[in-house]
C-alpha cells in the first residue's frame, strides 16, 4: 500500500515537474490536451502520462486510457477474487492496532477526488446552460437564413475508444456526466390558426344569424361582391309571405288549403275554430306537412306555437292587413304555370285512379276491357320482339310487340287497362307521348294508326307515357318543338313523317 502511494506521489510530482517544464517551453498546447481529456472523463496525471505514452496524440491517448481502465477493472477483480479465496484457505490475522498514515492519505485522496468530480459537474452544467440559450436563440431565428455546417476544431475520432470518448465528452457538456443535471430544452410552440374565425356568427353582418364572421384578408378580400343570405325569420313579414307563396306555387294542394284558411280567418276573425290548426289531423299531414313554406307562411301571419302539434293565432294577433297580403300573395300562386301544370296532373292522377277502379265496380266495364285485350296479338317469348313500357299517372306497365306490330296494337293494349283512356286519347284530351324522343311532342294516333312500331320509333324497345294535353294540342296546333330525326329506334321514321 505504501509502495503504491509512493509511486502515486512520484507520478504527481513527474506530471507536475513535465507540466511545469511544458508551461516553461510552450506547452500550452498539451494543457489543451489534458483539459480535452480531462473532459471525458480522465484523471489529469493520467491524462499527462498517456499523452506522453502517444506522443501527444489524443485519441490513442483517450484509447489507452479505456484500455487501461477496463484492464484495471478486470485485474481488480480478479484481485479481490483472490483474496478472498486466501482469506478462506487461511487463519485469519491478528489485526494490527498501531495507528497507521496509509488511512490519512487514503481519505485525502478520495476527497480531492470528490472535489475533482464537483468541479467537472459544475463545468457540465455551465456548458449545458449555455447550449440550452443557444438552441432557444437559434429556434427564435429559424426561417431567416440557412446555418452552414459546423466544423469541428479536432478532427473526427476514426476509432472505436476515440468515439466512445468523444460520446462521453459529449454526455458531460449535455449534463449526463457525474450527478449534474441537464437543462431541458423546451420545445418550440407551433403556432396555429383558429377554425373558429370560419364558423358561422351569431352576430354576422347582412343576415343576422346567418352571417359569416371572416379575417380581413379572408373571403370578403378576394370576392367583395358575395354575400351571404339572411335567415327568413329576419325578412320582413311582406318578404316572407312573398317568398313562402312563391315556393308553395308547385304544390297546389298546398295553396288551395292555406287560401282556405286565410279566407275563413278574415271573414271569421273571433271563431276559434278558424285560427287553430292542429298538424295531426289527416288534412294537415296530405296537403301542408313538409311542403316547403307552408308553416313558415303560416308563422309570418302571426301564427305561434303552441306545443309540437298545434298552431295558433290569437285574436289579438290577427292583422287584417297581413290577411290580405297573404291572400295576394296565394292568388299570385294560383296564376303561375307551375302551379296549373301540377294542377292538371292531379286531377289528372284523380281520373286515371277512377277509370283503373271502375272494373271492380261495373261488370260492363271489366267486359271492354277484355275486349280490348282480345284484339292484341299474341306476345311474343321472353328475349324476342319490342319491350314496350308505358306509364299511366303512377302505375308503369310493360308488354313484349312484334316489330311489325301496329300501332293500333298498342292501343288496344292501353284499352285493356281502362276502356275510356283510347277514347280521350283519339279526342286529344290526353295525349300519348314518346319519351325516348326530345323534345317530348305528342304522336298523332289518327295518322300513325295503322304504322308499326317499328316506323313510328318504338324498335327494338318503346318507353310510352300518357298525359293531360295542352291547349295548343287540343287546338290541333303545330307544337313547334319538332326536330327532323330526332326520333330514336332502327329504321323509323323522320319526326315530320308521324305529324
Amino acid at each position: 500500500m505504501f509502495k503504491r502511494f509512493t509511486d502515486e506521489m512520484a507520478g504527481a510530482a513527474s506530471a507536475a515537474t513535465s507540466g511545469l517544464r511544458g508551461f516553461i517551453n510552450g506547452g500550452g498546447e498539451e494543457e489543451e490536451k489534458v483539459r480535452r481529456l480531462r473532459g471525458m472523463g480522465f484523471d489529469a496525471a493520467e491524462a499527462r502520462h498517456a499523452l506522453r505514452s502517444c506522443d501527444g496524440d489524443v485519441e490513442r491517448a483517450a484509447e489507452l486510457l479505456l484500455l487501461s481502465r477496463q484492464g484495471g477493472g478486470n485485474a481488480a477483480g480478479a484481485g479481490r477474487g483472490r483474496a478472498r479465496g486466501r482469506d478462506r484457505a487461511s487463519p485469519p490475522r491478528r489485526a494490527n492496532t498501531a495507528p497507521s498514515g496509509e488511512d490519512d492519505v487514503r481519505r485525502a485522496m478520495e476527497a480531492s477526488r470528490r472535489d475533482e468530480e464537483q468541479r467537472m459537474v459544475r463545468e457540465a452544467q455551465e456548458a449545458s446552460m449555455a447550449a440550452g440559450a443557444g438552441a432557444a436563440t437559434t429556434t427564435r431565428t429559424v426561417g431567416t437564413k440557412k446555418k452552414g455546417k459546423k466544423k469541428s476544431a479536432a478532427a473526427q475520432p476514426t476509432t472505436a475508444a476515440g468515439r466512445a470518448a468523444a460520446k462521453r465528452a459529449d454526455e458531460a457538456a449535455q449534463g449526463k456526466f457525474g450527478t449534474g443535471k441537464g437543462v431541458k430544452k423546451k420545445p418550440a410552440a407551433v403556432k396555429t390558426q383558429s377554425f373558429d374565425s370560419y364558423l358561422p356568427s351569431s352576430s354576422g353582418g347582412g343576415g343576422g344569424g346567418g352571417g359569416v364572421r371572416m379575417k380581413s384578408n379572408g373571403l370578403t378580400a378576394h370576392h367583395p361582391n358575395v354575400k351571404v343570405p339572411g335567415q327568413m325569420k329576419d325578412k320582413t313579414k311582406e318578404e316572407q309571405i312573398l317568398r313562402c307563396a312563391d315556393r308553395l306555387s308547385p304544390h297546389p294542394a298546398a295553396v288551395d288549403t292555406l287560401y282556405r284558411a286565410l279566407t275563413a280567418v278574415r271573414d271569421d276573425p273571433a271563431n276559434d275554430r278558424y285560427r287553430k290548426v292542429d298538424k295531426t289531423t289527416a288534412g294537415y299531414v296530405n296537403t301542408l306537412k313538409d311542403r316547403p313554406g307552408a308553416e313558415d307562411m303560416l308563422l309570418a301571419m302571426s301564427f305561434k306555437k303552441r306545443g309540437a302539434n298545434e298552431l295558433v293565432l290569437e285574436r289579438s294577433m290577427v292583422d287584417p292587413a297581413l290577411l290580405y297580403l297573404g291572400i295576394t300573395a296565394l292568388e299570385k300562386a294560383k296564376a303561375t304555370e307551375e302551379y296549373k301544370d301540377e294542377k292538371l296532373k292531379a286531377a289528372f292522377a284523380k281520373e286515371i285512379k277512377n277509370i283503373q277502379l271502375s272494373a271492380n265496380d261495373s261488370e260492363a266495364e271489366a267486359v271492354r276491357r277484355a275486349e280490348f285485350m282480345a284484339k292484341c296479338p299474341s306476345e311474343p317469348k321472353g328475349g324476342q320482339g319490342a319491350l314496350v313500357q308505358l306509364t299511366i299517372a303512377d302505375q308503369t306497365v310493360r308488354r313484349r310487340f312484334d316489330g311489325d306490330d301496329i300501332f293500333r296494337d298498342v292501343l288496344n293494349w292501353i284499352g285493356g287497362h281502362g276502356s275510356a283512356i283510347p277514347n280521350k286519347i283519339a279526342s286529344r284530351e290526353w295525349c300519348l307521348v314518346d319519351l325516348n324522343r326530345y323534345p317530348v311532342v305528342p304522336i298523332d294516333t289518327e295518322k300513325n294508326i295503322d304504322k308499326t312500331l317499328q316506323f313510328i320509333g318504338c324498335w327494338p324497345s318503346g318507353k310510352l307515357e300518357i298525359r293531360p294535353s295542352t291547349d295548343e294540342w287540343k287546338q290541333l296546333k303545330d307544337t313547334g318543338g319538332e326536330v327532323m330525326g330526332s326520333s330514336r329506334g332502327l329504321g323509323s321514321a323522320p319526326t315530320d313523317e308521324l305529324h
